[in-house]
C-alpha cells in the first residue's frame, strides 16, 4: 500500500465550519473600518473626510468590504507609471493620466533626446525616490548630467470626496554644475484616454487657467499647470484629439509636432533661431473640438548661476466631491508634514538608527526601499499566450523551447486584464515578473502591510481557472513596446518560483509575532486585537487593518486560499516529474519535479536563466530547486489552511511536506559531491546527478528543508563559506568558481553575486540554523560575515556610482547589468534590519 501522500488529494470537505463572531469584535471590526474610511492623512492633518450617510448601515452589513472600500480611496491615485520619470493615474483603466516630459535647449537635438520614459542610455548620473511612503507623499531627485540640469519632483494628496481626494506636485530645477548655463524646455501633459473629457474651450484657451473634465469613476475635478518661480517667459502648448489607448504615445506625439514647426519655420526663412524660440509649441489645438490631451510647455534657462533652484511650477488636481482645495500652501505645508512623519515611521520600522547605521547609511536605506515603493504601477492591457498543445513527454525530444515543442503554434491577444504590482527596475524592467514579485513583497509588507497584500490579490486575481499564473505581465502595447518581440509571448505550462507565498509567510508571522498566536481558536478574542479606536490614527490602520485586526485578516486569507490552492495544485501537476519509470529509489512515488521550457542553455522558467543544468534537456530530470519551492508552498499552505479552518487541507499539506524533505535527501544528496544536485539519465540510461554547485545547490537549506542536525547542512555551509567556490567578500556568488562552467557565456547567473538569494541565505540562517543544531555557530560566524560584506559593498557602490545593481560582480564587488535596480535588491534594507546574530 502506498504512502497516504500517494494516494491523490483527499476529497475536499464540502461543509466548513463556520465562527461565531463575539460582539465585542464587531465593535471593534465597525470602528476599524469607520477609522479606515475617515482617515485622516499624515500629510493633512487638519483635512477631514466625511462618510456617507449610509456609511454605518454599510459597515454593520459587511465591514470587511467596507475595509476594502478604504483601501481603494487610499490608493486610487498615484505615481503609478513607474516606467516614467514621472507620471500620476488612479488605480483605474482607460482614464484620467499626465506625465512630465523635459529636453535641453542648448543645441538643436533636443527633441530627439526628450526624457519621458525612465531609459539607461540618456546617461543620468542618478534619479530615484529619495522618500515615497506608498500611498500620500514622494519626492525624487533626478540628475540629468547631460542637460545640466537636476530635477526634484514632489508629489502630496490631499484626502477628501468620493473620488480619492486630490493631489498635487511639485517639479522644480537648478544645475547640476556651477559656473555652466542651462537651458531646458520642459512639457506637462494631461490626457483623458478612454470615458471621460477635458472640458476645454479650444478656440478661446487660456493656458493659466484650470482645465476642466470628468472621467469615469473620477467625477468632475480641475486641474492646472503654475508656474512658481522663474525668469518670466511664456508659456505655450497645443493639445488634440487623439486615438483611445494611445495616449502613452505623448513623447512621440509632442516630439512630431515640436519638429514639423521648427521646419516650417525654418522653410519660412526663420534660420537663426536659437533652440529654446525655433522648438516651440504652436499655440492650437488639432484633430477636432474635443481634445483629450493637453501638453503646457514651460522654458527655463540661466547663465552661470549658482546651483539654486531656479524655476518651479506646481501641478494641482482638485476632484470637486473635495471640499480641501489643493492650493500652493497646502502643497508646501503638506510636504513637510509628510517628509517629518516618513522619516519618524523608516525609523519605528526599521530601527536602524537604533541598530548604529550613521545618517547617510540610513538616507541610502530610505532612498533604495523608497525606490521599490515608487516603482509601484497600475497596468492595464492585453497579453500573447500561446495555449495550443504540446508534444507529449517522449515524443519529438529533441524539440527544445515552448515554440518547436508545440506541433501548431498559435498565439492570441487576450482580453484586457489588470495588474497592480512592482517592477524590478524602472528603466529596464518596468513591468510585473512573478520570480521578483514575492521578494519585493516581503520588503513591502514590513513597511505598509496591506498596501502588499493589495500587490498580492492583485496577481492572484491574474491566476486562471487552472491555477496558472503568467511569470512575465507584458500588459498592453506600451509594455509590450519595451519587450523583444521572442519575448512576448506566454505559455501555459510555464511556471516560476512561487515567491508571492514566501511573501504571504512574511505576513503570516507579522500576525503570528503581533499577538502570539494566531490559529482557530484565536479569533473572536477581542482582547487580543490591538486596535486604535482613535480615528486620528486611521491612516495607519489603513497600513495595517489586515494586520491589527484578526476578523480582516482571517477574511483576507479566507478569499485568498482557493486560489493558493489551485495554484499548487497546478504547479504539482504541470511539473510533475518521473521517478519510479526512471528507476528511481525514494521514500514518495510522486515528489519529484522538473522545470518545463528547458533549452540547452537555458531555464528562464527557474528565474536562474543560465545556471548550468543538464547537458541535454531531457523529460527524465528533476530538479532540486524546485521541488524545493514545492516543499516550502505545502509547508505554508498548511499555516494558511489552519488559519482559515481547512483542516483535511492541512494534514494533506503537512503528509506533502513530509514526503518531500524525505525525497529531497532520497532523490538529490550526492555523497560524492556532499551537494543537492539535479537529477537527470546518461547515455547509458543510468541514473545520474547533475551537480554544479552554486544557487541551486543550496535551496534545501534556503528553503529550510534540511534540518538543522542534518551533517548535510555542515557540508552546505562549507560550500558558501569557500572562496574557491562561493565565498566573496561581496557576498555569494552564484556558481562556484570551480565550476568548469563559471563566468561563461552570457553569464547571468554563473558567477554574479544577487541579492535576492543572497537574502534567502540569511533569512534562513537566522530563522532556522544560527540558535539550534550541532553546526550554530559555523552558521552564526557565515551569517554575521555574510552580512556585513552586503551590507558594506551594496552601500559603497551606491555612495560610487549614484544606483543599485542588478547584480554584483563578484571579484570587485562593483554592480553591473540594469541600474537603478531596486527590485529585490532593495532587500539590503531587510538585512540591515535584521541585526548580527
Amino acid at each position: 500500500m502506498g504512502h497516504p501522500q500517494e494516494q491523490g488529494p483527499r476529497p475536499r470537505a464540502s461543509t466548513r465550519k463556520t465562527r461565531r463572531t463575539g460582539l465585542i469584535s464587531i465593535a471593534i471590526a465597525l470602528t476599524t473600518t469607520a477609522c479606515l474610511l475617515s482617515f485622516t492623512s499624515s500629510s493633512s492633518s487638519s483635512t477631514t473626510v466625511h462618510a456617507d450617510s449610509s456609511f454605518i448601515d454599510n459597515m454593520r452589513k459587511d465591514p470587511a468590504n467596507v475595509a476594502a472600500a478604504a483601501q481603494n480611496t487610499s490608493l486610487l491615485w498615484g505615481i503609478y507609471r513607474p516606467n516614467l520619470y514621472f507620471g500620476t493615474r488612479p488605480r483605474l483603466p482607460d482614464t484620467l493620466m499626465t506625465g512630465l516630459m523635459w529636453f535641453g535647449t542648448q543645441d538643436y537635438s533636443g527633441p530627439d533626446n526628450i526624457r519621458h520614459g525612465c531609459e539607461e542610455r540618456d546617461g543620468f548620473e542618478k534619479y530615484g525616490w529619495l522618500k515615497h511612503d506608498g500611498r500620500t507623499f514622494g519626492t525624487q531627485e533626478l540628475k540629468d548630467t547631460r542637460n545640466n540640469v537636476e530635477l526634484t519632483t514632489e508629489f502630496i494628496k490631499v484626502p477628501g470626496g468620493a473620488h480619492g481626494g486630490s493631489w498635487g506636485a511639485r517639479i522644480s530645477g537648478k544645475p547640476i554644475r556651477k559656473g555652466e548655463p542651462m537651458s531646458v524646455s520642459t512639457i506637462y501633459y494631461i490626457g483623458v484616454d478612454g470615458e471621460g473629457q477635458l472640458k476645454i474651450n479650444s478656440e478661446n484657451y487660456d493656458v493659466r487657467a484650470p482645465i476642466g473634465g470628468n472621467a469615469k469613476e473620477l467625477g468632475d475635478f480641475d486641474i492646472s499647470v503654475e508656474q512658481i518661480k522663474g525668469k518670466e517667459q511664456p508659456t505655450h502648448y497645443m493639445g488634440a484629439s487623439i486615438p483611445p489607448g494611445s495616449l502613452w504615445r505623448a513623447k512621440e506625439f509632442a516630439k512630431e509636432i515640436l519638429t514639423h514647426k521648427a521646419q516650417i519655420m525654418m522653410q519660412q526663412g526663420a534660420t537663426d533661431l536659437l533652440p529654446q524660440d525655433l522648438y516651440i509649441f504652436p499655440d492650437q489645438f488639432y484633430g477636432g473640438p474635443n481634445p483629450n490631451i493637453v501638453l503646457i510647455q514651460m522654458n527655463y534657462d540661466s547663465e552661470f548661476e549658482a546651483s539654486k533652484i531656479l524655476w518651479i511650477f506646481e501641478v494641482k488636481f482638485n476632484s470637486k466631491s473635495s471640499p480641501n482645495p489643493v492650493t500652493t500652501t497646502v502643497i508646501t505645508s503638506a510636504l513637510a508634514k509628510a517628509e517629518d512623519t516618513f522619516d519618524e515611521r523608516f525609523e519605528n520600522t526599521f530601527h536602524l538608527k537604533q541598530h548604529g547605521y550613521s545618517e547617510s547609511m540610513v538616507d541610502f536605506a530610505k532612498a533604495t526601499m523608497s525606490n521599490l515603493i515608487g516603482g509601484i504601477g497600475y497596468f492595464h492591457g492585453s497579453s500573447i499566450v500561446d495555449e495550443s498543445p504540446t508534444y507529449e513527454d517522449g515524443q519529438n525530444d529533441h524539440l527544445e523551447g515552448p515554440v518547436a515543442r508545440r506541433p501548431s503554434p498559435s498565439p492570441h491577444v487576450t482580453d484586457p486584464a489588470t495588474l497592480f504590482s512592482a517592477v524590478p527596475s524602472r528603466s529596464f524592467f518596468p513591468r510585473g515578473f512573478y520570480w521578483d514579485e514575492g521578494f519585493h513583497q516581503t520588503l513591502v509588507g514590513q513597511w505598509d502591510n496591506d498596501l502588499s497584500l493589495e500587490v498580492i490579490k492583485s496577481w492572484y486575481d491574474r491566476q486562471d481557472k487552472d491555477g496558472w499564473i503568467q511569470r512575465e505581465q507584458i500588459l498592453g502595447e506600451e509594455a509590450r513596446s519595451r519587450v523583444p518581440e521572442q519575448f512576448q509571448i506566454q505559455y501555459p505550462e510555464h511556471a516560476n518560483p512561487p515567491t508571492l507565498l514566501y511573501a504571504i509567510s512574511g505576513y503570516l508571522d507579522r500576525l503570528s509575532n503581533l499577538t502570539n498566536t494566531f490559529s482557530v481558536g484565536a479569533f473572536g478574542n477581542a482582547a487580543q486585537t490591538q486596535f486604535s479606536f482613535d480615528c486620528a490614527e486611521g491612516e495607519e490602520d489603513v497600513q495595517n487593518g489586515r494586520l491589527s485586526n484578526k476578523e480582516l485578516a482571517q477574511q483576507y486569507l479566507a478569499e485568498l486560499y482557493p486560489k493558493l490552492r489551485t495554484n499548487y495544485e497546478w504547479m504539482r501537476r504541470t511539473m510533475q516529474g518521473g521517478i519510479r519509470e526512471y528507476g528511481r529509489t525514494s521514500r514518495s512515488r510522486v515528489e519529484g519535479y522538473r522545470w518545463r521550457g528547458r533549452t540547452k542553455t537555458h531555464t528562464l522558467t527557474s528565474g536562474l536563466d543560465d545556471y548550468p543544468r543538464a547537458e541535454v534537456p531531457s523529460v527524465s530530470e528533476l530538479h532540486v530547486d524546485l521541488l524545493s519551492w514545492i516543499g516550502f508552498m505545502s509547508r505554508n499552505l498548511e499555516r494558511i489552511a489552519t488559519i482559515v479552518g481547512e483542516e483535511d487541507d492541512a494534514e494533506e499539506y503537512a503528509d506533502h511536506y513530509k514526503a518531500i524533505v524525505g525525497n529531497v535527501d532520497d532523490l538529490h544528496w550526492s555523497e560524492d559531491n556532499k551537494a543537492y544536485c539535479d537529477v537527470t539519465m546518461d547515455e547509458l540510461d543510468e541514473n545520474t546527478h547533475v551537480c554544479h554547485k552554486g544557487y541551486i545547490t543550496l535551496f534545501p537549506v534556503l528553503l529550510g528543508i534540511v534540518s538543522p542536525e542534518s551533517k548535510k547542512l555542515d557540508y552546505i555551509l562549507d560550500l558558501m563559506y569557500d572562496p574557491s567556490e562561493l565565498w566573496t567578500p561581496f557576498g555569494l556568488r552564484s556558481l562556484s568558481a570551480s565550476d568548469e562552467y563559471f563566468g561563461t557565456g552570457e553569464n547571468y547567473w554563473k558567477g554574479p553575486i544577487w541579492i535576492n538569494i543572497n537574502y534567502l541565505t540569511l533569512h534562513a540562517l537566522k530563522t532556522h540554523y544560527v540558535e539550534k543544531g550541532p553546526y550554530h555557530e559555523k552558521a552564526s560566524k557565515i551569517y554575521n560575515e555574510l552580512r556585513d560584506n552586503l551590507i558594506e559593498n551594496i552601500y559603497k557602490e551606491y555612495e560610487r556610482t549614484g544606483f543599485v545593481w542588478e547584480q554584483y560582480n563578484d571579484k570587485t564587488g562593483h554592480g553591473q547589468r540594469s541600474h537603478p535596480f531596486t527590485g529585490w535588491t532593495a532587500m539590503v534594507v531587510l538585512i540591515m534590519q535584521m541585526g548580527r546574530a
